[in-house]
């Protein structure tokens, strides 16, 4: 075989290869002049452009070519027929058939046969997906960057030594301080004592790779020294697998704090006086059984709180009383209006008898329970005064019916004067009073009737007395 018909046949043999490779590439692969009209294009090329071999070649390159796009490729073309240096690679953006639009990232080489004339060879590889996922990112990191700036929570960022990265507009206001006040500064310099040993325990857990507490409460400072409280939650800030920082965000919850201690301040005040309160203190839940009680009511009842708490009201009380409980209950739910005050007669642990005045109150508890928060004053003593009083009262309106209403009242005055000093016996009296033995007995008698006076024996006689000291004038 001579000599030029084995350069053919390798020659051949490279254009084959050359062939293969262009129509198999993975990537577009293309052929055009100066002027941009397609000399040659690969199957994946016509794929990209959704369009068939036969419709692209002959066809220029500004009918698949985005505008600003098409601008590149002229300036591309000026640089190869001035055999100028390329980009390279570049981004172009691609008009497919049907008008989607595609990315590919493009690169080119001048092709000049023996004849001079200068074509260019093109690969480019479609990065449509590449770009849209950047495009998504570039929007997701705008999102973040405007949630991050404009968030109502203060956001930071800190390495693992405490030294602030960034912060955003809330954590300025929150501290009282310029950004650059805060970014360069350490965390610790913003924080108690306290919260820093919360932090340096975060971050030694951190390296540990333990789990953290979320959220969790710190007190910060701010640049005037006030206290503000925050609820902060934190994630890690990773580089491949290597933790590079923390990102915060941190919500002033200071005014919740505040009003937790005034509630818990009025809530040691409000036990305080109900537990040392001089009046029986209780409450009640929606079936009449104690929640509370404090020391005066357990002293009261003469028994334990464990006894009282969890006990119903029924079993403290007589069932006349305990019917006046209900029949409130039933005008309340009824809406009618019940009298602010009731006497109820309670019954002690040792089953003495004890009245008290009670008011009470129907109280909506924060999971929408009905209790009835009440206030007892024991009465019993005034009670029985009373009863004493109107006793005493009726004895003495007898008296003066017994002395002064009827016949005989003079001499029934006389014998109580001489019983107010000691007591007599019957003989004694009419002695001393020079009177007849008989018609003394028979006075005697109706005093005795009618419960003003009394008599006892001393072995030999009956010796009569004043039951009650009369706050009467038995002269008259």
């Amino acid at each position: 075989m001579s000599g030029n018909n084995k350069h053919g046949l390798v020659l051949k043999e490279l254009e084959a290869k050359y062939c293969d490779l262009f129509e198999n590439a993975n990537d577009a692969m293309y052929t055009h002049d100066l002027k941009g009209f397609f000399l040659n294009i690969n199957k994946i090329g016509a794929q990209m452009l959704g369009a068939t071999v036969e419709e692209i070649i002959g066809s220029n390159i500004k009918e698949w070519l985005a505008p600003q796009s098409f601008k590149i490729f002229e300036d591309w073309a000026r640089k190869i027929s001035l055999n100028q240096p390329l980009e390279p690679l570049i981004a172009i953006e691609i008009i497919t058939k049907n008008g989607e639009h595609k990315w590919g990232e493009a690169t080119t080489r001048r092709i000049e046969d023996g004849t001079g004339k200068i074509e260019v060879h093109g690969i480019c590889r479609d990065i449509t997906d590449k770009i849209k996922l950047q495009k998504e990112l570039k929007e997701s990191e705008e999102k973040y960057r405007d949630l991050f700036e404009n968030a109502n929570d203060f956001m930071y960022t800190h390495d693992l030594k405490g030294t602030i990265l960034n912060i955003n507009k809330m954590a300025s206001q929150v501290l009282g301080a310029t950004d650059e006040e805060i970014i360069g500064s350490n965390i610790r310099e913003w924080l108690t004592p306290q919260s820093i040993e919360i932090f340096e325990d975060r971050v030694r857990k951190i390296f540990l790779n333990q789990p953290i507490e979320q959220p969790v409460v710190i007190e910060g400072i701010t640049r005037k020294r006030e206290r503000k409280w925050g609820e902060a939650t934190t994630r890690l800030i990773k580089d491949g697998d290597k933790i590079v920082g923390v990102h915060g965000i941190f919500r002033d919850i200071t005014e919740r704090i505040r009003l937790q201690k005034e509630l818990k301040e009025s809530e040691e005040k409000y036990r305080d006086l109900f537990e040392n309160a001089q009046d029986v203190m209780y409450v009640l839940d929606n079936e009449l059984n104690f929640l509370k009680m404090n020391n005066i009511g357990i002293q009261t009842l003469g028994c334990t709180k464990e006894e009282v708490i969890g006990s119903n009201l029924s079993r403290w009380v007589t069932p006349e009383s305990m019917g006046l409980i209900n029949e409130r209950r039933k005008k309340r739910l009824a809406g009618e209006m019940v009298t602010p005050t009731d006497i109820l007669e309670v019954v002690c642990k040792n089953g003495q008898h004890r009245w008290v005045e009670i008011r009470s109150r129907v109280i909506r508890s924060s999971d929408e329970r009905i209790e009835y928060h009440g206030i007892a004053r024991d009465i019993t003593e005034n009670r029985l005064l009373k009863i004493e009083l109107n006793k005493s009262n009726k004895q003495q309106k007898l008296l003066c019916h017994l002395i002064r209403g009827t016949r005989g009242g003079k001499a029934r005055a006389l014998i109580l004067k001489h019983l107010s000093d000691k007591s007599y016996n019957a003989n004694e009296l009419a002695t001393a009073l020079n009177m007849d033995y008989k018609t003394v007995r028979h006075h005697l008698k109706i005093l005795i009737k009618n419960g003003i006076v009394g008599k006892s024996n001393d072995g030999s006689y009956d010796l009569y007395f004043i039951l009650n000291t009369l706050d009467l004038d038995l002269n008259g």
